[in-house]
């Protein structure tokens, strides 16, 4: 994605709405550095991308094409793997809002994707975020107990 090209507003995407498809490729070297960063083995992974490798840079690019707002909270993240991709193969990623709902202020979106690989589904997954209302204690912080 260019610098130049404006990212989408979390809080004005509605349900239904579809996010423009962009093409992942995730390479050798991406591989040999998502199994270093996790500490999983090589040996099972010489030319094909780990499914949660896949996952992750998925998130990654949704994440690179959408305005984060403050008090973003990810919470919740399903993945399905169907097929195996190979490393440098393009897969398309297609991402529609699932749902969108607010509840006292905290508006809750379900985005989901689906990874193509030419005419094959290798892929979706489901990731829901949560943005606390204006004024909000950090959700992520903690009380005192």
């Amino acid at each position: 994605m260019s610098a130049s090209t404006p990212k989408l507003s979390l809080d004005r995407l509605q349900r239904g709405d579809h996010l423009p498809s962009f093409t992942l490729r995730v390479t050798s070297r991406d591989v040999r550095d998502y199994l270093a960063a996790t500490g999983e083995s090589p040996d099972l992974w010489t030319h094909q991308v780990p499914p949660l490798a896949l996952g992750a840079f998925a998130l990654a690019g949704l994440m690179e094409r959408v305005e984060l707002p403050a008090g973003l909270v990810h919470t919740g993240q399903e993945y399905a793997f169907a097929h195996p991709v190979r490393h440098d193969a393009a897969v398309e990623v297609r991402i529609r809002v699932a749902s969108r709902s607010e509840r006292r202020g905290a508006v809750i979106t379900a985005l989901e994707s689906e990874w193509h690989s030419g005419d094959t589904l290798v892929g979706s997954a489901r990731t829901t975020v949560l943005v606390a209302p204006p004024g909000a204690e950090d959700p992520g912080a903690g009380g005192d107990a």
